[in-house]
């Protein structure tokens, strides 16, 4: 809450320009695609519907956030996989 913690508002501005700079080496269709997949990867709603009011705005075409939808659920797949080196171990014997 702004009223309670109100240098909060002040470091998320910050934060958002050091992650997000204007000109920085990425372009904003790209960050926004980025930062779609982590939120997917994460579970932020908040955060997937910015972004995805975001790519509306910027034009980003179905088949790109298609694609970033995609490398997120890979990424998700990966993560379990990895996670599963116990449960692997347990089945090989």
């Amino acid at each position: 809450d702004r009223k309670v913690f109100p240098e909060f508002v002040t470091e998320r501005a910050r934060s958002s320009d050091f992650a997000l700079p204007q000109n920085g080496a990425l372009d904003a269709e790209t960050r926004t695609l980025i930062y779609l997949d982590v939120a997917l990867a994460t579970g932020s709603k908040a955060c997937i519907e910015a972004m995805m009011n975001k790519a509306k705005m910027q034009q980003i075409s179905k088949e790109k956030i298609l694609e970033t939808l995609k490398i997120a659920r890979y990424a998700e797949t990966t993560r379990v996989v990895g996670n599963a080196e116990t449960v692997f171990e347990y089945l090989k014997k």
